[in-house]
């Protein structure tokens, strides 16, 4: 067996919020020494002087230990609870619907809540931050908007998650529910780097080739594969995509003009306007005629289309049970949403590469390929401008896979 390690290690006694270390003295006599308050530099420096002592074979004075005051501030569920409740009246758009971000603020604060809630917001340290932030990381199934992740989460998504953390922290010392020597104490924690920590790293999320986007198109019906064509030409978001309506259209002009009533950037007082060529004025053209404010990629109406070419695919004669399905198919097209969500054009994008036997993409990619078609054929300026970013360094993000062609050119004439 391994021998016993001479040096006595330290523990957090909970009920009086201290480091604590047992010694044994040369007659076998057990003794418990408190050193200081859980985490602090003091407990670090008294741990160092009991075991000098210990070792040198000195008696070690022991401390009683000291009762905690009670705190007068509030317990971080306390915190919590009030904040998700602010974050319900703030995170709103200008129409009164609510933000995702109160989804990704709920994820956040959901194991701040369960390891450390019942711990007064004066007595949380970085230490406490970094375990929350351990256990996130040693966490071998974890769940994100209510997917199983079998491989945890990943290095981005866990530092997204401290920094929502933090930001708790300093809302509640705008509210004097946190002192300020709590959120200046937090406000030291970085993220964790690239490569660092033991946590996975994504893959970058690269441009979809044309020859996995084309096999698929006779397996979507036609408001979805018009949504992916579109944002194919475009570049746009899947999110913008699926909220155009002909109210927020200008097709005056030679080239059409989107102008979003609401996008990404609209709490930073920015205006996105999406330029619209030839190639998506024809595949929007037919569409033109719909309501002002409709849709016009209608989840209402994909859901028909999809009704009717399985009706068209059967192979035997309507029977009693099949009509009966179909009217309560067309009660229940009644109360879907005209309004086609992101996971559910996904989705339909995900069941259509796999009846193409083409492995699975998402919608996100077809701005890749955007991004990276212009920047190779006109430059990244160009590609800035179309994508709507404010910042270049952005667009290489998206337009990574121009640099590498771009190189391969110049190598081809001049290497």
């Amino acid at each position: 067996m391994r021998p016993k390690s001479p040096f006595p290690k330290v523990y957090h006694h909970k009920p009086t919020g201290q480091d604590a270390v047992v010694v044994r003295d040369p007659d076998g006599k057990r003794r418990t020494v408190y050193l200081g308050q859980h985490g602090s530099a003091d407990a670090q420096r008294r741990y160092r002087e009991v075991l000098a002592e210990h070792l040198a074979g000195k008696p070690v004075a022991t401390a009683r230990a000291a009762k905690q005051q009670a705190s007068t501030w509030p317990l971080v569920g306390q915190l919590v609870a009030a904040f998700l409740q602010h974050a319900q009246r703030y995170y709103v758009a200008p129409d009164g619907t609510p933000s995702r971000e109160i989804q990704n603020l709920e994820c956040a604060v959901r194991t701040l809540a369960k390891l450390r809630g019942n711990r007064p917001t004066d007595r949380i340290t970085i230490r406490d931050i970094l375990e929350v932030r351990q256990a996130l990381v040693d966490a071998r199934e974890t769940y994100k908007n209510g997917r199983r992740l079998q491989n945890g989460l990943s290095r981005r998504y866990v530092n997204a998650i401290v920094r929502r953390m933090k930001a708790v922290f300093r809302w509640g010392v705008e509210q004097r529910l946190v002192p300020a020597s709590t959120w200046h104490e937090l406000s030291a924690l970085r993220g964790i780097p690239a490569g660092r920590g033991g946590v996975p790293d994504h893959p970058p999320v690269e441009a979809v080739p044309w020859s996995m986007v084309e096999p698929i198109l006779p397996f979507l019906v036609p408001t979805i594969r018009d949504a992916v064509l579109v944002q194919w030409w475009s570049g746009m978001r899947p999110a913008e995509t699926l909220a155009m309506t002909r109210r927020q259209l200008d097709a005056s002009g030679a080239t059409w003009l989107y102008r979003l009533a609401q996008h990404k950037g609209t709490w930073r007082g920015r205006d996105r306007i999406v330029a619209l060529g030839p190639k998506a004025q024809a595949i929007l053209l037919p569409r033109l005629s719909l309501a002002p404010d409709t849709p016009m990629f209608s989840g209402r109406t994909a859901w028909n289309e999809r009704r009717a070419a399985k009706r068209c695919a059967r192979k035997t004669p309507a029977t009693k049970q099949m009509r009966n399905r179909d009217r309560r198919g067309e009660r229940h097209a009644e109360t879907v949403a005209e309004q086609l969500r992101v996971d559910e054009y996904r989705r339909a994008i995900h069941v259509a590469c796999d009846q193409a036997s083409v492995p699975r993409w998402s919608p996100h990619r077809l701005r890749h390929a955007a991004g990276t078609r212009i920047a190779k054929e006109i430059g990244i300026e160009a590609a800035r401008a179309a994508l709507g970013h404010t910042d270049v360094s952005t667009t290489r993000r998206y337009a990574a896979g121009a640099d590498t062609a771009i190189a391969a050119d110049v190598a081809q004439r001049l290497g």
